[in-house]
Parts: C-alpha cells; structure tokens; sequence
C-alpha cells in the first residue's frame, strides 16, 4: 500500500439509466487535504462522494482510493471487480456521514458506535464499549453513551454518527451535507466536531451548503454543475474570486 488519505480520480463517468451523473471527473486529494464540494442541487456532488467510498461503482474511469485501486484490480488486459471482502476491507478505511443521522434507534449512543467495530473488525465489547465512550467525549457527548437517538437532537445525533465513523480508524473521511437537517442553531456544534477533526490532519471531503465552513477549514474547493468539475482551487481564492461565471453566478446567490 503506498499512500493513505490520498484520493485520485480520472475520467470518473456514472450514468444511472439513460442519464448521466458524473461526466469525467478529475480529482487529486492529498492526504490531509480539507477539499469542499459545492454547486446546485443535482450537479452530481453526493454521487462523487458516493463512488469514493464504494456505495456506487463507477461507470469508467480510474479511482485510487488510500493509495489503492479502488473496487477493482487491474490485470494485463482488464479490470476485473474485487470480491465483496475485499471490496469492504477498502471500505472500512472511508468513513461516511450522510444528511440523515441513519443511527439504529433500537441501539444507545455507545453501542451505535461499537457495532462497526464489533461487527465487522471483531472488536473486543469491553475495548470497543471504552473507545466508545472516548470517541463521544471528543465529539462533545461526554456521558450521553446510554442514550438512545430519540433522546437526542440532531445537533447531537449527528455527532454521534461523526463519532461511529471514527469507530472504524479510517483515514478518509466524507461529509455528505452534514448540517443540511439541522436546526440553523445546532450546525455550529457539528462544524465545530469537523474543525477538530481538520486539525488532527484527517484527510475530508465535505459537500455543504455552509460557506463560511468552506472559507474557514477547507484547503481547496470544488464547484459542480451538471455532471462536471466547473472550477478547482484554493477554497478562499475560489470564494473570493471565481473565474469561472457559473461559479460566480452560483456564489452570487448564495454567499
């Protein structure tokens, strides 16, 4: 394995049925890159993050995820799918936080966290109940493990779920509109957890509505339209100063 936290795409295309979504998408994140994501409702943005973490398989294209071929080996003459294990080893080292908090109601916050780890890596309970309670205290939830998620708000849900991701030690991180069914109130809380985790040096790729996130965290920023990659770079030289008039034009309406 050569690198970690990295993230390379090239030519990324994904049609679902006659309509396609991505249309050769270009993408180089280095580890530890802070990368935001924004652009119109429907421009292809979820699906990106979706492709990264092997929710959807890309059309054609090369992805490299972690330094890894990603969902596929290649051999002389063909790519060839990996084998569901092996597809949800690479899995395991991207962590996903979606806009709904998809926390199992019928579990507390601690046992929310512990399952991925106990689950799928085998995890000692005992271990993985104390690293629980540890990765809550860093989200800000110190003693809320026995709570179940109807108990909490979704300021505080959604930190759980930031928390159950960490659970599996990945080294990317993705944030699909991570404060987007929130109260305007609890964003902040949610922000707050992602700056900790940015400084810590954590490789992330967030798509988000919240530009002053974007002007604040992010290393670069990417705008989407219709399929395609409009404009990259610097995520403060881009806000401040798009070149591309449909970047402009969607900033315009938004900051």
């Amino acid at each position: 394995m050569s690198t970690d936290g990295t993230i390379h795409a090239r030519g990324i295309r994904k049609s679902f049925g006659s309509k396609t979504v991505l249309k050769d998408i270009d993408l180089d994140i280095a580890s530890g890159e802070i990368c935001c994501i924004i652009g119109p409702s429907g421009s292809g943005k979820s699906t990106v993050l979706r492709c990264i973490n092997g929710l959807e398989a890309v059309d054609t294209g090369v992805l490299k995820v972690n330094g890894e071929n990603f969902g596929y080996y290649e051999t002389d003459t063909a790519y060839h799918a990996l084998r569901p294990k092996e597809l949800a080893r690479q899995r395991t080292r991207v962590g996903m936080v979606f806009q709904q908090f998809n926390l199992f109601p019928n579990m507390t916050a601690r046992e929310n966290i512990m399952a991925g780890p106990v689950l799928v890596k085998g995890a000692d309970k005992k271990q993985a109940a104390a690293r629980a309670d540890e990765l809550l205290a860093s989200v800000g939830l110190a003693g809320f493990g026995d709570c179940y998620p109807a108990q909490l708000s979704g300021g505080q849900q959604q930190r759980v779920a930031i928390a159950r991701s960490l659970a599996m030690d990945p080294e990317i991180m993705l944030f699909d509109e991570p404060t987007s069914a929130l109260d305007p109130e609890k964003v902040g809380e949610v922000l707050m957890v992602m700056q900790d985790l940015a400084k810590k040096g954590m490789t992330m790729v967030v798509v988000t509505h919240e530009m002053g996130f974007a002007r604040e965290v992010a290393d670069s920023l990417i705008f989407m339209d219709d399929g395609c990659v409009v404009e990259r770079g610097d995520a403060r030289e881009v806000l401040r100063n798009p070149k591309e008039p449909r970047t402009q034009a969607f900033l315009d309406k938004v900051i």
